[in-house]
């Protein structure tokens, strides 16, 4: 199962954070208090190793005491399913035929609710099915029988029969079992001993058939099925460190007040999995036979070592443990030193990674796979260079598991990866998580250009020869088409140009503005539609921009009508990808778009609506055929598409050009 989108309501500052669509690793971009670590909170409380109830007293969302409810959802999370997992649901029943994904709350009372897509399997048995059970277990007489308890007989099934035909079969079936055995004795001749043996046998395979009957209908055998696949959450934050060094016995009065903090968690969890017993290791503590003691430890260490150089081959440890009475202590060496050290005089960060390790380690039985991996703020106690090593680090954990992570940290952002960055924020109705970070608000949107070093003048997103582009889709596109046309050997956008998404077309008016004042070399690529030529006017007629150094897709490419950087593409290609991006709401229904002088994105717009879906998200469709087109080599895009997005690069470049002149 691979987790695909989620949305957590009614969880201290959240009262719902919008739907979060998600891939391999995502990041959650945010200031402090803005809702991060409660986001990761409640979604880790999904399906933790240990169950983590939600509380309703602590973490119901202030000021609104009267909605509070147990029945309440906190995480909705949908997961799709792979190949193996579809094949072996649709040996359930045919009804799950055409199911590829589920969508799963839990509330604060604990429960799950389960609704598949794009639809559920049948939540009763069907009656052709039911009557196919008793007619196999009981149609066929055994022999000997005499004619005249074959007839009664007969007659007797075909009522039984007709009654669980009009009264909806299995709860009936089922309930009047007692009677229809009374019937079938009623049945027997008298001084006849085949038809009283043939009644224990009828009875015999009468209890065999309501055994069948009351299997689960299909619907509940998927969900215990799929409950089963459903992957552990892991939850880590920047405080989440180890030590590894603390007195046992401290723990264990800790342990029974059930007060017990991180680390002592971690403690004993590592015992655990070295092969120690906490409270026997408590009691040995107060022993004086010290050379047993010390051999257990041994033994201990060199357990762990093995277990963890056998199953975490991408940062292997060697440990060493030490007792002396009841302080117990932690030596470590990581692949590149040379010595071991005491845990606790470890650096901050190697602490929070060795613990993180252990606990992704012991959290997947050592499988290192189909987890959720939530990291709240990693890399708060490493200096630059170590950050960008753990952001290398991150990929590594994300192999065969999904990651997400919070950050205000500029180094911890990936810039190769634009299309997984979300925004947490703050508003008057509670915390609210988007992918569309270049409208965010004013603390927010500084939040992020101070976390990904974007300031004006000298930025990592800002260079001598600067496109400004309405959103994160047109520079998605247009670097992909790019590199697709370099490596078919052909020209691509020029390599010293960097494209800056902006968040629409006002924001484009505003930003160049600020970027022109820079006396940076600035060009804009707007939509022909109202938006961009509202800003075209503000550009041009203010005497910000020259004219040139404007464009608009529609002169570009020579079309008369609003048009979009989506209409580059082949109608029939870019509707494709609309389907799959909008399967769960669609099913099997196919839209059916307008002719006539619109940009693609209004035709979509209108028949989604059509179809009960208010709101076109087109970065839905965007990402989707960004990992297409990843797969994909310059021929087999349709000619169409290629020739306009190399009408758009050419008109590009030749900007560029004329500034090096």
């Amino acid at each position: 199962m691979k987790m695909t989108g989620f949305q957590i309501q009614n969880y201290r500052c959240i009262n719902d954070s919008g739907w979060i669509e998600i891939d391999d690793i995502d990041v959650i971009v945010g200031k402090n208090e803005s809702g991060k670590t409660s986001l990761l909170k409640a979604l880790w409380k999904f399906n933790p190793f240990r169950d983590e109830p939600y509380n309703l007293d602590r973490e119901w969302p202030r000021g609104r005491r009267k909605d509070r409810s147990p029945e309440q959802p906190v995480a909705t999370v949908e997961f799709t399913f792979i190949p193996d997992e579809i094949e072996e649901l649709q040996e359930i029943d045919d009804s799950i035929s055409g199911i590829n994904g589920v969508r799963i709350v839990r509330n604060y009372k604990g429960t799950y609710i389960y609704e598949f897509l794009p639809h559920n399997p049948d939540s009763e048995h069907k009656l052709k099915w039911v009557i196919s059970v008793i007619k196999e277990h009981m149609q066929e007489l055994p022999d000997g029988v005499s004619g005249n308890f074959q007839n009664s007989y007969n007659t007797v099934l075909a009522n039984f029969i007709q009654n669980v035909r009009e009264n909806q079969g299995v709860q009936f079936a089922v309930q009047n079992v007692q009677q229809l055995k009374q019937e079938i004795q009623n049945c027997v001749q008298p001084n006849h001993a085949p038809d009283n043996n043939a009644v224990n046998q009828l009875h015999q395979r009468l209890d065999s058939a309501v055994k069948e009957l009351q299997i689960d209908p299909p619907f509940q055998r998927a969900i215990d099925t799929v409950h089963e696949w459903l992957p552990v959450f892991i939850y880590m934050n920047d405080q989440t460190v180890f030590k590894g060094s603390a007195y046992l016995d401290q723990i264990q009065q800790r342990k029974r007040k059930n007060n017990m903090t991180d680390e002592d968690k971690t403690i004993i969890m590592i015992m655990e999995m070295a092969g120690l017993d906490f409270d026997e290791e408590v009691q040995k503590g107060n022993e004086s036979d010290r050379e047993q003691r010390m051999l257990d430890m041994s033994d201990a260490s060199r357990t762990l070592t093995e277990t963890i150089a056998h199953r975490w081959s991408q940062n292997p440890y060697v440990v060493q443990f030490n007792a002396d009475g009841q302080h117990f202590i932690t030596f470590v060496k990581g692949i590149d030193d040379k010595a071991l050290v005491p845990l606790d005089e470890r650096s901050l960060g190697f602490q929070w990674f060795f613990a993180f390790d252990m606990t992704f380690m012991y959290e997947t039985d050592g499988e290192f796979e189909n987890a959720i991996i939530l990291l709240d703020e990693p890399g708060l106690h490493l200096h630059a260079a170590a950050q960008r090593d753990l952001l290398k680090r991150i990929k590594d954990y994300a192999q065969n598991n999904q990651l997400i992570y919070s950050t205000h940290l500029p180094f911890m952002i990936d810039f190769t990866r634009l299309d997984n960055i979300y925004v947490a924020e703050q508003r008057d109705e509670g915390a609210r998580v988007h992918s569309e970070w270049a409208t965010a608000g004013e603390d927010a949107r500084f939040t992020l250009q101070a976390a990904m070093g974007l300031s004006w003048s000298h930025a990592l997103f800002v260079g001598q020869f600067n496109l400004v582009v309405e959103g994160v889709t047109d520079f998605w596109y247009l670097t992909s088409i790019s590199t697709m046309l370099q490596d078919a050997e052909e020209s691509g956008i020029d390599e010293s140009l960097v494209i800056i998404p902006v968040g629409g077309a006002s924001k484009a008016a505003y930003i160049s503005t600020i970027l022109h004042g820079q006396e940076l070399n600035v060009a804009v690529l707007l939509d022909s539609d109202k938006e961009g030529k509202t800003a075209y006017e503000q550009l041009v007629h203010n005497w910000i921009l020259e004219q040139q150094h404007i464009l608009m897709l529609g002169e570009i490419l020579g079309l008369s009508y609003p048009c979009a950087i989506e209409d580059l593409f082949d109608e029939g290609y870019y509707l494709q990808w609309v389907h799959e991006a909008y399967k769960k709401e669609l099913g099997s229904t196919k839209l059916k778009l307008k002719r006539g002088k619109q940009s693609i994105v209004d035709k979509v717009s209108e028949a989604l609506q059509s179809q009960g879906i208010e709101h076109f998200n087109k970065g839905r469709v965007g990402k989707r055929i960004m990992k297409d087109l990843a797969s994909k080599d310059l021929h087999e895009l349709g000619d169409a598409t290629v020739d306009n997005f190399k009408a758009v690069i050419e008109a590009i470049n030749k900007i560029v050009s004329g500034w090096r002149e």
